[in-house]
């Protein structure tokens, strides 16, 4: 379903819209795949496990509520970033508290699975996993795939011009933009052919968007606008990406601002 265009918030309030998308992170335990272990997870604190992978492979992951409370299961690199179908929200035989799937990991590294609840609440949970090395399923490192690789933009660059290809690994492009005062910030995007989602991050806070744009302006599936009120010294995220994963999508990225 495409989502309209929202009016920028205070990061404050966004976290209690979002409610547990926006939780932060409780202390991480590892990750031993092939055992199962208890753990609680709650609105405020998700509860996170740590993986290192040595190598590509698959990491299947399964969750159980002890009372069946909402939950969501997700896969995140180490920025915090879900990875591609990196999310469970099945509900699996009609219970709200039961997630299971399985994942690509795309090489080596350290990756986290967040067991989150969905809403309010809170809840006690069984985890297991298994993991499977896999190494021809590596795919080289996008050099901005990651909120920490973000390419830095600048108001008075005005426009970027980029693609994005999942076949090749390229899922969605990272950008990030520091105010150098307070202001109204606009991005958006144009692209010819191709359907882009743009979407607007709060630093340190990757898992779900404080805004997003998928309303194919002017009729155009690739064209999508974000504007932000902005304070002076705000580090701002924008991620694009192909409303379909795997999507090949050239486009142009236009940034302008109107100070206070």
């Amino acid at each position: 379903m495409k989502r309209p265009l929202t009016r920028y918030a205070l990061a404050t309030l966004a976290c209690l819209l979002a409610g547990a998308f926006s939780a932060s992170t409780a202390a991480a335990q590892r990750l031993e795949p092939g055992q199962i272990v208890g753990g609680s997870t709650n609105d405020e604190n998700a509860a996170v496990f740590e993986f290192r992978a040595r190598t590509a492979g698959i990491l299947t992951v399964i969750v159980r509520s002890a009372d069946e409370t909402d939950l969501v299961l997700r896969v995140t690199d180490a920025d915090g970033q879900p990875l591609p179908n990196g999310d469970s929200d099945q509900d699996l035989g009609g219970n709200s508290g039961a997630e299971q799937f399985a994942v690509t990991i795309p090489r080596a590294g350290n990756y986290m699975v967040r067991v989150e609840t969905y809403g309010w609440g809170k809840s006690t949970f069984r985890l297991g996993s298994s993991w499977i090395s896999f190494p021809d399923l590596e795919v080289p490192p996008d050099p901005d795939g990651s909120p920490s690789t973000a390419i830095q933009l600048a108001v008075e660059q005005q426009s970027v011009n980029s693609s994005i290809d999942g076949s090749s690994g390229d899922y969605w492009d990272w950008y990030v933009l520091t105010a150098r005062q307070s202001g109204t910030l606009t991005v958006l995007t144009r692209a010819e052919e191709g359907d882009l989602v743009l979407e607007a991050f709060a630093e340190g806070e990757y898992t779900e968007p404080m805004e997003s744009s998928d309303q194919d302006l002017q009729g155009a599936s690739g064209n999508e606008a974000l504007t932000l009120s902005v304070n002076k010294g705000e580090r701002i995220y924008f991620k694009v990406r192909a409303f379909s994963e795997g999507a090949s999508v050239q486009y142009r990225l236009q940034v302008g601002f109107i100070p206070d």
